[in-house]
């Protein structure tokens, strides 16, 4: 099969399940197993090892562990549940578990605050669903693009018809793109996410200290007043 063949078939599956869809959400409360059921359903038609094992119960009850995700109410998943963890899914393939935990406890806290306005977790997953509801048709066109521009630019080269450099060159290119992604991301979570974060944690420290400096020099005080 030439290389152009199997990335149409490829962009195909893409099209077909490329996004954990908000609007097959289950209608019911799941338990953990019916949870992680329904969201390998949702990639059962992507290739690979790495997807096939994407989801598993262990690592739903890890992200409810480590506040990645709210906690499930009585042992039960609801839609809120499965759209947090499919944002979870998605940051795991550019971010590290301590950065997605300082992106995801907003909602997270907030899911489980009695006091603040309500964040709805399907409402911020509804809204990047339409941001990239033709991505898949416009990636297929620009990837088909790709291809052509490569051919046309190895012409007079000595690696023509070659077709495994001509599947690196647009190797390389995708994983430029992704990089680029990646870092415009990164960013992002880091300025307005992960530092405000650390600024509050050591606005706090600084805070309790400063407590425990006036508590120690009134200590002293009042031991001096003794003598």
């Amino acid at each position: 099969m030439r290389y152009e063949e199997y990335v149409n078939i490829q962009l195909e599956k893409m099209k077909k399940a490329g996004f954990i869809k908000s609007s097959k959400l289950p209608e019911i409360d799941l338990y953990i197993d019916q949870a992680e059921a329904f969201l390998r359903s949702q990639l059962d038609d992507l290739d690979g090892e790495a997807v096939r094992k994407f989801v598993t119960r262990s690592m739903i009850n890890n992200y409810a562990k480590h506040d990645m995700i709210a906690r499930p109410e009585g042992k039960k998943y609801t839609a809120d549940h499965l759209i947090m963890i499919a944002m979870v899914l998605y940051f795991k393939g550019i971010f590290k578990m301590e950065d997605i935990e300082n992106l995801m406890k907003p909602l997270v806290d907030n899911y489980n605050s009695e006091f603040d306005d309500t964040i709805d977790p399907m409402i911020l997953y509804k809204t990047a669903e339409k941001v990239n509801h033709d991505f898949s048709e416009n990636f297929s066109e620009k990837v088909d693009e790709d291809i052509d521009s490569i051919k046309k630019m190895l012409e007079d080269t000595d690696i023509v018809d070659d077709e495994r450099m001509e599947v690196f060159i647009l190797i390389l290119s995708l994983a430029m793109r992704a990089d680029a992604e990646k870092y415009l991301a990164a960013r992002l979570l880091e300025t307005y996410f992960t530092n405000p974060h650390k600024e509050k944690a050591e606005k706090i420290k600084r805070q309790k200290k400063g407590s425990e400096d006036k508590g120690n020099t009134k200590e002293k005080s009042q031991y001096l007043e003794l003598e």
